[in-house]
Formats: structure tokens, sequence, C-alpha cells
């Protein structure tokens, strides 16, 4: 039964994640965290391709979890990390998510709670959907660092430090997504408990 709701929560939360970047993310050319982010740095600072980086990134961050965390943790993680892409493909196939809203801080308030709820569920199972989801559950093993700060400051310094590239309003809606995501991260992780609190 445990294996079955883990399962569950895996596919609900990368399909709720894929579903937030199709739908409110790229439409409205919002900002958002983690490897992508990352990824638009080194291309504008050194030319490095967006999909070699993220690859180097996923690579890199999956071993380091596979050697702290454990195979368990590895093999729902590559579960992720190939659901998340294909479901995220299927979903921009379908136009109507590309015209949900032309404001943008409603597409920021939406695609940074849904993004939460999709990464928190997955993380809630004890797996991850990869990239820099996997350093904050190592903090929280090791130091009892809380997964949703260590997630908000990973995604904040990663949207400031596109700042010279960017506007400032995008940056502004940038934080607003990351701020509610780690708060629905930390919201739905500690649901009914206490363990990650």
């Amino acid at each position: 039964m445990k294996k079955w709701i883990s399962v569950i929560g895996i596919l609900a939360g990368n399909l709720i994640l894929a579903l937030s970047v199709a739908a409110f993310v790229i439409p409205s050319n919002l900002m958002a965290g983690g490897t992508t982010g990352l990824a638009l740095c080194l291309e504008h600072y050194f030319g490095i391709p967006i999909a070699v980086s993220v690859a180097a990134a996923n690579v890199t961050l999956f071993a380091v979890g596979l050697v702290c965390l454990g195979r368990r943790f590895a093999v729902t993680t590559l579960i992720s990390t190939f659901l998340y892409p294909l479901l995220l493909d299927l979903l921009q196939k379908l136009d109507v998510l590309q015209h949900l809203t032309d404001n943008l801080l409603l597409a920021a308030v939406f695609a940074g709670t849904l993004m939460g709820l999709g990464v928190g569920l997955v993380l809630r199972v004890g797996a991850s959907t990869g990239g820099f989801d996997i350093p904050p559950l190592i903090f929280h093993k090791k130091f009892g660092i809380p997964v949703s700060a260590s997630l908000y400051a990973i995604d904040t310094l990663i949207i400031l430090a596109q700042v010279t590239f960017s506007s400032p309003e995008k940056v502004l809606y940038g934080i607003i997504v990351v701020f509610l995501c780690s708060a629905t991260v930390n919201k739905v992780m500690v649901m009914g408990s206490s363990r990650y609190s």
C-alpha cells in the first residue's frame, strides 16, 4: 500500500508541476529557479547551451543524491526525470493551456502555488523531481534544515543571478513564484505530520 501511495504521489506531483510550467511559466515567460534558471545564467555569461547545462546539473545532482540519500531515492527520482519532460511536452500541445491568462501577477501566483504543490507531493513520498530539489533533501537529512527553507534560498539566489540580464519587473515576479512555491512545499510536507517542521 505504501509503495502505491508513493507511486501516486510521484505521478500526481509531476503532473501538477508540468501543468504549472506549461500553463503559466512558459506562456507568460516567467522566471523560475532550479536548473533551468541556472542554465539561463550560464548561457548568458558563458555561452553554454541550456540543454547541456541542465543535463550536466541534473546528472551531477542525481549522483550526489544517490550517494547521500540511497538507492530507493535514486530509483524514484529516475521516474520523475523521464516522466516530467514527457508530461510537459504533452501539456504544451494543449492549446487551451497557452491562453489561460495575460495577467502576469495571476500567472505568477498560480505558477508558484502549483509548482509548490507538485514538488511538495513528490518530496513528501521521499522522492524528488530532480535537479535542485536534491540539495534541500540532503541538507534536511544531514543538518535538519527545513526543506522549504533550503529550496527558497537556492531558488532565490538563482533568480537574483539573472538580475543583470532581466527586467526588474521580471525579477520581482520571479521572486513571487519562488516564495509561493517554497511556502506551498512547506505546507504540503507538514500536512498531517510535524516531521519536516
